[in-house]
């Protein structure tokens, strides 16, 4: 936490003492009218256009507000940097905080954001997807409202399994069974994944991890779960896809999202681990998979669950804003019916909130929503711990070294497991984001 004194405490105190101010009002209300002001957030250059509807909409509800909708890099990285470097300042130049849904826990220890549980009751907190809300606590509080959603799936080529009498796999053993007997490298490759290092090979592991029933690290203990047998056995098969079982191509450790999604979309490929945007470019006019694509939860064993990285973008208020009582009614906008179809229909982005999922206008512009709602009980979060990105980086590093060969899976779990331990344990300052080597 952030020592607060000086002049710093007494903006702050003055700060609360408005939230206060607003909240005295009642949840429902809006904040007292006064002269014009300007909420500023920094967000994506390739999302202002949507972001524009839904800012404009709610000048118009409150013609007293400017919302300033600031173009940063693509780079989540660099966004998280930029940020990081404002609220270390305690600048008030961002009211609120465009986030990802990892960079709660570091926010939040930091003492970089206001928490919004006095503000979104339980009633107000049932409207949003269970998940989503959930990736915006941190030790019981709530620090960030979801906006949009983004959920790790398995995709199938229907027509290549109907036209073989098979089911679309629930396990592990029929996935691999399928690929085989199905597959001809290197003109139809069986599963296509993320295998890089990078965030995307984290999302693909941990889907595979509660597959084998195990985990990460439990936020609640601090516990660390790699070098169990569950972990280690998520990280063979990932291995295995490429080198036992061939039903990975080798150059899948250099993949991203869209060089597999690539390698789907040309007919090269029967299964591909990817996210929801995949579904629209597939069901394009002029796509060559049109009507030939199905989708469905990653794959289990008999004592592991079904599981989808939850990924997506939400907002929280700066410490530091001058309006946080506007800030949060800007927030209680973009969580309404009216803002989610602004922001999600123009973007094909997921909404957050239950009621756009059964919304007409946004089925009519999208009807795979009504399956992704489904697909979404199977949602789950990257562990809420604040030095997540060196925990990330470590797992990577790690993961890495096994899918390319040089070292075992086992022995690559068991040194990531000790590397994250020596990191919980660790007294540096939660808002430093520095790297692993």
């Amino acid at each position: 936490m952030i020592p607060l004194r000086g002049r710093g405490g007494r903006r702050l105190a003055a700060i609360l003492a408005l939230v206060a101010l607003a909240a005295s009002c009642g949840s429902e209300a809006a904040p007292r009218r006064t002269s014009r002001v300007t909420l500023t957030t920094l967000l994506p250059a390739s999302e202002k256009t949507f972001w524009e509807a839904v800012a404009r909409a709610f000048e118009r509800h409150h013609p007293e507000i400017r919302v300033d909708l600031v173009e940063g890099p693509e780079s989540t990285d660099l966004r998280e940097d930029l940020y990081t470097a404002s609220l270390l300042a305690r600048d008030p130049t961002f009211d609120l905080i465009y986030m990802d849904v990892t960079w709660t826990p570091k926010f939040a220890a930091a003492g970089w954001l206001l928490p919004l549980d006095e503000w979104f009751d339980a009633r107000e907190r049932a409207r949003f997807l269970p998940a989503a809300l959930a990736a915006g606590l941190y030790e019981g509080r709530l620090f960030r409202i979801p906006m949009r959603t983004d959920l790790g799936l398995l995709y199938y080529r229907s027509d290549w399994l109907a036209a073989a009498h098979r089911d679309p796999p629930r396990t592990f053993d029929e996935l691999e069974r399928i690929t085989r007997d199905l597959q001809a490298p290197p003109g139809r490759w069986g599963f296509v994944w993320q295998g890089k290092q990078y965030e995307g090979l984290v999302c693909n592991f941990i889907e595979v991890l509660e597959g084998h029933g195990g985990f990460w690290i439990d936020p609640a203990t601090r516990d660390v779960g790699l070098d169990r047998p569950e972990a280690i056995a998520a990280a063979s098969f990932l291995v295995g896809c490429i080198v036992r079982d061939r039903i990975s191509p080798p150059g899948v450790t250099t993949y991203q999202e869209e060089d597999s999604r690539r390698l789907f979309q040309d007919g090269r490929a029967i299964f591909l681990r990817s996210w929801p945007y995949v579904w629209q470019l597939s069901q394009a006019a002029g796509s060559p998979l049109k009507g030939r694509v199905g989708v469905t939860a990653m794959v289990r064993t008999a004592s592991g669950r079904a599981a989808g990285a939850l990924g997506g973008w939400g907002l929280g208020v700066s410490r530091y804003s001058r309006h946080p009582a506007w800030a949060i009614e800007l927030m209680r906008f973009a969580a309404t019916l009216e803002a989610q179809r602004l922001f999600c229909s123009e973007s094909g982005f997921a909404p957050a909130v239950e009621a756009a999922y059964a919304d007409p206008d946004l089925l009519a512009a999208d009807p795979f929503l009504a399956r992704l709602r489904v697909l979404h009980d199977h949602a789950v979060l990257r562990p809420p711990v604040p030095r997540y990105a060196l925990a990330s980086d470590i797992l990577q590093r790690h993961l890495s070294a096994a899918l390319s060969g040089a070292v075992p899976a086992e022995r690559a779990m068991r040194d990531a497991a000790r590397e994250t331990r020596l990191l919980l344990a660790s007294a540096a300052p939660a808002g430093a984001r520095t790297r692993a080597p």
